[in-house]
């Protein structure tokens, strides 16, 4: 994926983000500015999908060392709300996927939704609930 292909995934974001199970409202310029994280990153993978010249979806791995080794954290995957239920994303999770064990990477983690539809997207493509683990956040003022 090149960077203006990239760049081109932020109305992505703020079409795919919008619908459920989400309903968030990005900026688009708050979702350019979170692809550009990605892309700057050092060794982040990307792999996108499309319909003829066009992007309709992407993932992004970004690397993540811990005590199991090497490892991807699919920072974020987005496919366009009429592309999405036709196996798209999870031919791109496996080309992650894949891509990672190339590189040598371990293993793979993600933060998502615990339940509902994203939680059993997630189980179908083999990802496991981690039990000892939640996200912990905190707004800054």
């Amino acid at each position: 994926m090149t960077k203006d292909e990239a760049l081109r995934g932020a109305e992505i974001i703020v079409e795919a983000y919008a619908k459920q199970p989400w309903h968030e409202e990005w900026s688009i310029q708050n979702a350019i500015s979170r692809i550009d994280e990605m892309i700057t990153t050092p060794m982040c993978l990307a792999v996108a999908a499309f319909d003829a010249d066009h992007i309709i979806g992407f993932a992004f791995g970004l690397p993540h060392t811990s005590v199991t080794g090497r490892g991807i954290h699919v920072a974020e995957i987005a496919i366009l709300p009429q592309h999405q239920r036709n196996g798209i994303g999870s031919r791109l999770l496996n080309h992650l996927e894949e891509e990672a064990r190339t590189l040598g990477y371990v293993h793979v983690w993600l933060v998502s939704r615990s339940t509902g539809g994203i939680a059993e997207y997630y189980k179908s493509n083999h990802y496991q609930h981690h039990e000892k683990l939640c996200v912990y956040s905190k707004k800054l003022e």
